[in-house]
């Protein structure tokens, strides 16, 4: 973390986006090791029915405002940069926007959670918890969403310090909740910080960091670049393929455990969830590409060939290290998962340089504004994903789980790759515009 750190304050010197990308690599790691060390807190001083009633209520939370968020993040990291709108209302208004259809989300799941499973019952007798964790998913949409806008506003080195600060809370809140008797202690210790930091933050983007925003004369308003109606398209197609981005991510554990069982379902389990931190790292640093070609779109191929060469050797190298020490990796977790999720967890590893590839075509896609093609790819992964997991699971178990999320993000890279050869390299991205031109 510290040679990352110093690699974003070294990038502040050369370009925007590497002191954005490097802000929020560190804020990967940060958030993920505080993370860890809060439910590894909470599972040595609480019940493990306790961790695992409140573990369901943050994870509910977490869904549901995922859901409801209409994915403003995506748009704030698009449009904020340039909009000619006044930005404090851009910004309160995506706030707005979250909060009442996280409002109507937490209201329906309320309603309606307790009579499909019975792992929720307790939110129909505890009205007051109820009432707490609506208030939960309000506030984590909003949480979420401000850290979009410290990235759009060009502030993300302050995104893992807000999030460092969230993680520390998180744990002192535990022994301070178990003192006091309190019920649901996990999971008010995980909702009385984030709404604590609501305030200072947003008095911080609201009062210094909008003020200070600076907008190049030429730049040109989302509603310039694509019209009402294409603003409406582009959100519309980026929130829908941000569904079947999730669905395929979130369907997968799910989709395991029907198919080979709880116990290898449990193997499958830690080294999908490491890998999914570990792309993490990569997809959170290109959100820097997106505001920086988003303020100069004439900048973007320089700009992916700078990703690329900059963060490049950082997804070979953990590639190398999960693939080559993958039984050491899980050793912690014991020595059943060595034996039952090595071979699964190389597999999956194997397919982060595609995730990466499409990643990087997802971000192009959002600058160039090419919705479709981007909505296009997503649900065609999903589709793959879970048609080649029903396929080879039920011959090879585990391995086909890893091979079918191999060969759908092999594929998914290799069909996008003719497209970023073409945006990458300046000649070839002139000849496309010639060849978009209408005669």
């Amino acid at each position: 973390m510290i040679v990352v750190s110093m690699r974003a304050q070294r990038a502040g010197t050369t370009d925007p986006l590497l002191r954005g990308a490097y802000s929020l690599i560190l804020n990967v790691l940060v958030s993920s090791g505080l993370g860890i060390g809060f439910w590894i807190a909470a599972a040595r001083l609480f019940s493990a029915a306790a961790v695992g009633r409140d573990a369901a209520l943050v994870a509910a939370m977490t869904a549901v405002s995922t859901v409801c968020a209409l994915n403003l993040s995506s748009a704030v990291l698009r449009f904020l940069p340039v909009t000619r709108m006044s930005p404090a209302r851009v910004v309160a208004g995506a706030y707005a926007m979250t909060a009442v259809v996280s409002a109507l989300g937490a209201s329906a799941f309320v309603l309606l959670a307790p009579r499909v499973s019975s792992a929720y019952a307790f939110l129909s007798r505890d009205h007051a918890l109820a009432v707490l964790w609506g208030l939960a998913v309000l506030a984590w949409g909003v949480f979420a969403l401000q850290d979009a806008v410290l990235t759009a506003l060009r502030r993300a080195p302050w995104v893992p310090v807000e999030n460092g600060l969230f993680g520390v809370l998180k744990l002192a809140a535990l022994p301070v909740l178990l003192w006091l008797g309190s019920a649901h202690a996990v999971f008010i210790g995980w909702m009385i910080p984030m709404i604590l930091l609501l305030v200072p933050v947003n008095w911080a983007i609201f009062r210094r960091f909008i003020p200070a925003r600076s907008l190049s004369a030429d730049a040109r308003s989302p509603v310039q670049q694509l019209g009402w109606r294409g603003l409406r398209r582009f959100m519309a197609a980026d929130y829908a393929a941000m569904i079947f981005l999730q669905a395929g991510t979130t369907l997968l554990p799910a989709l395991v455990l029907a198919l080979v069982g709880g116990r290898r379902g449990a193997y499958f389990y830690m080294p999908f969830a490491l890998v999914g931190a570990f792309d993490a790292v990569f997809s959170q640093a290109l959100t820097a590409l997106t505001v920086e070609a988003a303020m100069t779109p004439e900048r973007l191929p320089a700009l992916v060939r700078l990703t690329v060469r900059r963060l490049g050797w950082l997804l070979a190298l953990g590639v190398l290290v999960l693939v080559a020490g993958a039984p050491l990796v899980l050793l912690p977790f014991g020595a059943q998962y060595v034996h039952g999720g090595s071979a699964v967890l190389m597999l999956l590893a194997l397919a982060s340089p595609g995730r990466a590839i499409i990643a990087l075509f997802g971000a192009i896609c959002r600058v160039r504004a090419r919705m479709a093609a981007l909505l296009a790819l997503q649900a065609a992964l999903f589709a793959l994903i879970a048609g080649l997991t029903v396929l080879l699971a039920r011959r090879e178990g585990l391995a086909g789980v890893g091979l079918a999320w191999l060969i759908a993000h092999g594929l998914g890279a290799a069909a996008v790759s003719p497209a970023l050869r073409a945006y990458v390299r300046p000649g070839r991205l002139r000849a496309r515009r010639l060849r978009e031109q209408p005669s």
